[in-house]
């Protein structure tokens, strides 16, 4: 399912360049029972997607977007894909970006994402306009395509001078090279809702809050349990693992087949989440799909070591990482087991 990376310094050096045709972006619409189940259509044949009937206008819709290096044949977008289509209330249209999210991070996925953003949200107004229902739907983004979530909902809320926003993105570990402290990163105002999930500040994800409500499970950075030791072999299973398990986060969440949910509590800081010093807060608080999208602040739990990553309300409180399911930090990056059967 996973699909090898191949070339990761060439790329990262800038010896390769990926192309900046647009046009090559895709949506696909996935409408089960298996990933293989999906229909594809090109950026701008929006129409044809809308009249799809494997797409419930009243339904809430999602749109997911990978992140750099990646494409419809990587674990993330699998993993993903399988958890929504056990759910019957949400469509789920994958944006797929590969050849633009390709290339050397700097002068080419960046640049491209830039460039996509504006014509993505372009788009989107005019499926809004033609019964697509903003109050519906949800951008979720994973590292490089969680900042793209944010400049799409900046240029929505701009091209309609303010009468339309997006009502929730979340954003998964969003890329931290190029974004942070520069600025033009996903922000509180880029959608009505904004949450974040941190699983590797500072390396490859965001270091700071971003969002109306950010998430640091863990601490938010590296080692997340189960996690490998670290190799630092740039973009390597083991160097990318703690940013990919916000996605599996993420999955499971969205998977209603696990009872027990991301309980998290609102703190100042991990310091004080290790000391159970939390803040008042009257209604609880889960992190993921479910997230409570009336709540504002920083927020932190603890999760196991592999699936189920959920701790419930014993994710509230504080235990030293060696207690955790599947805390193990071996030299093999070996992947959790499939959130779905």
């Amino acid at each position: 399912m996973h699909k090898a990376i191949k070339n990761k310094s060439r790329l990262l050096c800038g010896l390769k360049n990926s192309k900046a045709d647009l046009s090559t972006a895709k949506f696909i619409l996935y409408y089960g029972p298996t990933v293989a189940d999906s229909d594809i259509y090109d950026l701008h044949d929006s129409k044809s997607l809308l009249e799809d009937e494997n797409l419930n206008l009243s339904k809430n819709t999602v749109l997911y977007l990978h992140g750099y290096l990646e494409d419809p044949d990587v674990e993330s977008i699998h993993v993903i894909a399988e958890a929504y289509l056990e759910r019957t209330d949400t469509n789920l249209i994958v944006l797929d970006w590969g050849e633009l999210a390709d290339g050397n991070y700097m002068f080419d996925a960046v640049v491209n994402a830039k460039q996509l953003a504006p014509e993505l949200a372009k788009v989107l107004l005019e499926m809004f306009d033609h019964g697509l229902d903003i109050e519906k739907f949800h951008i979720v983004g994973h590292s490089l395509g969680g900042q793209m979530a944010g400049i799409i909902g900046r240029e929505i809320f701009k091209r309609t001078k303010g009468v339309r926003k997006i009502k929730r993105i979340s954003a998964l570990d969003p890329a931290f090279p190029l974004f942070y402290p520069l600025g033009g990163h996903l922000n509180a105002n880029d959608a009505e809702f904004v949450d974040v999930i941190h699983t590797d500040a500072w390396l490859y994800g965001a270091p700071t809050s971003t969002g109306t409500a950010d998430f640091w499970p863990n601490s938010g950075g590296t080692l997340q349990p189960g996690c490998p030791k670290r190799n630092y072999k740039m973009l390597s299973d083991n160097d990318l693992s703690s940013h990919r398990r916000s996605w599996w986060f993420w999955a499971e969440s969205v998977s209603d087949r696990f009872p027990i949910k991301f309980d998290a509590v609102p703190c100042k800081s991990w310091s004080d989440f290790k000391q159970n010093k939390t803040m008042e807060t009257c209604a609880p608080i889960v992190m993921g799909h479910h997230c409570p999208t009336s709540i504002h602040g920083n927020f932190y739990l603890q999760t196991n070591g592999q699936t189920p990553f959920a701790r419930g309300k014993e994710g509230t409180v504080y235990v030293e990482p060696k207690e955790l399911l599947g805390n193990t930090h071996s030299n093999i990056c070996e992947a959790p087991q499939t959130i779905v059967k």
